[in-house]
């Protein structure tokens, strides 16, 4: 039977919901957080950042907050079940989450790591199917879906143009069907683009269709995450320090420590007002950084050898130099202004 929509019989499925203004109650209900001014429910986020910036350490570390229903960066969080869907390396996300219990000392409840491959841009039948999933890990749990994780965009949509609108509305409509019918905030993880101040990478509609936007950086001065987007809450500009510590695990067949790292809390640095380091400058920052020690600088391009030229890297240090970042003594260089080990 068709309705009218302006009646007090609810729209079917097939029509558009309508609300007048003068109808509207004079309290007023704030959006309702499962992160306090980090994320909304029902709502979607984009989490993007550089490789190696520490953005799925980040991810993980909230998620596994909120399956816990602890407090998570001083920040207050709704409990509920969380589904990852691993679709670029389960076994990379296993082990984090190994670390993450092994260090806080706990089980992580409610956090189903999906480790099958997902694709939302050639037809619906994932879009299925992660639908289905949900709904039934939510009857075997007990538990409402509260966070869907998506890692990453460019492996859950391959084969679309990242470019291209025709090709990402795609994908973005498939992402707000499993959000909408799943009534869970969907959060997707994505990279920066080359020019990493340009924000993030492919077709700028992305961005667009989510209501919050996290952007995670790792500069000089530490690791960041800040909110460049937030529909609903006052929050955007909300910037949340925090650096990895290193956690052993085991070792390899080799003999050699297996390790992986988890997120500890820190001041957030201060914004850089220049234009962010180079994708050179970042991994010579990170490798240096793990790195620990004096290093000779043909070892370091040694390191990026069929990555980088061996006359760009040689250029990078010696700005780096320049700014006080590296200090060269010898035909070596040192990364200045960090602790020892992968903090």
């Amino acid at each position: 039977m068709t309705a009218d929509p302006f009646g007090e019989i609810a729209p079917s499925q097939d029509e558009l919901s309508v609300v007048f203004a003068d109808e509207l109650p004079e309290s007023f209900t704030p959006p309702d957080e499962i992160v306090q001014d980090v994320l909304t429910s029902g709502g979607g986020s984009m989490l993007y950042g550089d490789s190696n910036s520490g953005k799925t350490f980040f991810v993980i570390d909230m998620a596994c907050a909120v399956a816990r229903g602890a407090t998570w960066m001083g920040k207050r969080t709704e409990p509920g079940l969380v589904v990852y869907l691993a679709a670029e390396s389960p076994e990379s996300v296993r082990s984090r989450l190994q670390a993450y219990q092994r260090h806080h000392r706990v089980r992580v409840p409610n956090l189903a790591i999906v480790q099958s491959p997902i694709d939302l841009f050639d037809g619906e039948s994932d879009t299925d199917a992660v639908i289905r999933l949900v709904r039934q890990i939510e009857r075997v749990r007990g538990q409402k879906a509260r966070l869907i994780i998506g890692d990453t965009l460019a492996r859950m949509s391959a084969g679309a143009n990242e470019n291209a609108g025709q090709d990402m509305g795609l994908v973005i409509r498939r992402f707000d069907r499993i959000r909408t019918e799943c009534r869970a905030h969907f959060l997707m993880i994505h990279h920066s683009g080359k020019n990493a101040a340009a924000g993030s990478r492919g077709w700028s509609g992305v961005r667009a269709a989510v209501d919050t936007e996290i952007e995670v950086t790792d500069s000089p001065a530490g690791r960041c995450a800040e909110l460049t987007k937030q529909r609903d809450l006052s929050s955007k500009g909300l910037r949340i320090g925090f650096r990895l510590a290193v956690v052993p695990l085991g070792e390899t067949k080799w003999g050699s420590p297996a390790t992986s790292c988890v997120v500890e809390p820190t001041d957030a640095p201060q914004k850089a007002s220049g234009k962010r380091p180079s994708e050179v400058r970042g991994a010579i920052i990170e490798m240096l950084r793990a790195q620990g020690k004096p290093i000779r600088k043909a070892g370091v391009a040694k390191h990026f050898d069929g990555r980088y030229t061996t006359s760009a890297v040689y250029r990078e240090l010696k700005k780096m130099g320049s700014d006080g970042i590296v200090r060269e003594i010898a035909g070596t260089v040192e990364l200045l202004g960090f602790d020892s080990g992968a903090k």
